[in-house]
Order: structure tokens, then C-alpha cells, then sequence
């Protein structure tokens, strides 16, 4: 089965770390997959947005 992925790198160490734990899906029941993902996606969007962090911080009304 092929699972849409080339094994590829995106050329960022950062990056490519945060993606490998998606290589865990596999040894994981679906029920817990969407855990996964969450984790891996908000770790993306610290590194890829590092003001994100900063933004919800301050969410409760502070810029």
C-alpha cells in the first residue's frame, strides 16, 4: 500500500524532525491518529510562525 508520502525532506532540519512523527502513525491505533496530527501541526505552526506562540499568549486581549 502506498501511503502518498516520497520519504522526501523539505531541505529544514527543524521541519523534517517535526514531520518524522508522523512515521509513528503506523504503529498506532487509528483511534489515536488525530492526536498525532494535532501535535505535529501546532508544532509546525510554532516553528513555521514563531509569532503564533506570541498571538496566543496574548489572546486575551493583549496584542
Amino acid at each position: 500500500m502506498q501511503d502518498g508520502t516520497d520519504g522526501g525532506s523539505t531541505g529544514d532540519a527543524p521541519d523534517d524532525e517535526i514531520l518524522a512523527g508522523l512515521d509513528r502513525l503506523g504503529d498506532l491505533p487509528v483511534s489515536e491518529h488525530a492526536g498525532v496530527y494535532l501535535d505535529v501541526l501546532e508544532r509546525l505552526g510554532r516553528e513555521l510562525n514563531p509569532l503564533q506562540g506570541l498571538r496566543r499568549a496574548g489572546d486575551h486581549g493583549s496584542p
